[in-house]
């Protein structure tokens, strides 16, 4: 490092993060915030080297993102009403930012702070969206563990590597009695690729209609666990008619755990003559977890999405190369 070109910062917390959002083209600082109790301040800049002017003029959102009522008391905190966000990572993940709320649940006796690792996501980069409030990381309840107190996430929030996610995370042993962290370690979360949320379906037959979409690409996949089952695409126009020949009686019906398969039908898996129409996809499933799907301009599946902070085998960040990562 060398002084010239170098930008200084306002003040700021520990546990400040930055992350770009692509979707926006903005440099973003996730900015602590102790006033009334942890939450996030909001800047952006379009280039990093604005940022100092960017805070002495006052472009800062005081109030950003925060805990809220729909995160539930911790266990051992029953009445503790006031969770706090404690920190907040994001990483354009595939269409979306993915964030990793560190939840502050309150003060525990005789052991570190119990901070657990929240999920949510986000379009825009601004607004969030957290559906399930149960830890994504969880801290340990047994005493002694590497993680029984303070577990965080880390800037970049996950690398994929194969078919897997790659979570590394740090947490504090603790010791008993006291607040004091004891010894730090660095932990190793994994999850399927793309296995936030799926839609399931028992032995009888569940169906999933989208809204409208339009996609450029020439090949649909999807990220499935049916080993044992059967899923089955159909394309639809606006109005919900089945488009020739891409029904669901002429396509091949998936039976595998893949985290990239491609969807065919009888006369072939090229839909690109459909590219730029609205369409809606009805993906009927029995007996297996339907995780994702994306349409693509290459047989490789590369889905052209951003892949968090990437991983063996990608060439930037986003994913050009399909089943050869």
């Amino acid at each position: 490092w060398r002084d010239e070109g170098l930008v200084t910062s306002p003040f700021s917390g520990d546990r400040s993060t930055v992350f770009y959002n692509p979707f926006r083209g903005v440099w973003v600082f996730s900015i602590k915030q102790n006033l009334f109790g942890r939450r996030r301040k909001y800047a952006e800049v379009s280039d990093l080297g604005g940022v100092g002017e960017a805070w002495e003029h006052g472009d800062v959102l005081p109030h950003w993102v925060g805990a809220d009522r729909l995160d539930p008391p911790h266990e051992k905190l029953p009445d503790v009403k006031n969770r706090e966000l404690y920190n907040l990572d994001a990483t354009a993940y595939e269409s979306i930012l993915l964030g990793l709320f560190t939840i502050y649940p309150g003060v525990p006796e005789e052991r570190p702070k119990i901070n657990q690792v929240f999920l949510g996501f986000s379009r825009d980069g601004f607004h969030w969206h957290r559906p399930d409030r149960r830890p994504f990381i969880g801290a340990s309840e047994n005493r002694g563990d590497w993680n029984w107190g303070n577990v965080q996430s880390c800037g970049g929030c996950c690398l994929i590597v194969g078919d897997r996610l790659f979570f590394y995370v740090s947490g504090r042993a603790g010791y008993p009695g006291t607040s004091t962290s004891g010894r730090c370690s660095t932990g190793l979360a994994i999850l399927r690729r793309d296995g936030f949320a799926s839609m399931d379906a028992t032995d009888s037959e569940g169906e999933l209609l989208t809204r409208p979409l339009r996609f450029g690409g020439s090949y649909l996949f999807v990220n499935l666990d049916a080993p044992g089952g059967s899923l089955r695409v159909e394309l639809q126009d606006r109005e919900g008619e089945p488009v020739e020949p891409f029904t669901s009686d002429h396509c091949k019906p998936l039976a595998v755990d893949s985290t990239i398969q491609m969807v065919e039908w009888e006369k072939g898996p090229d839909i690109s003559s459909l590219a730029g129409q609205e369409l809606r996809f009805r993906f009927t499933l029995r007996g297996g977890c339907l995780y994702s799907f994306w349409v693509s301009p290459t047989r490789s599946g590369a889905s052209h999405g951003y892949v968090g902070a990437g991983g063996p085998g990608f060439t930037g960040p986003t994913d050009t190369v399909g089943r050869d990562s």
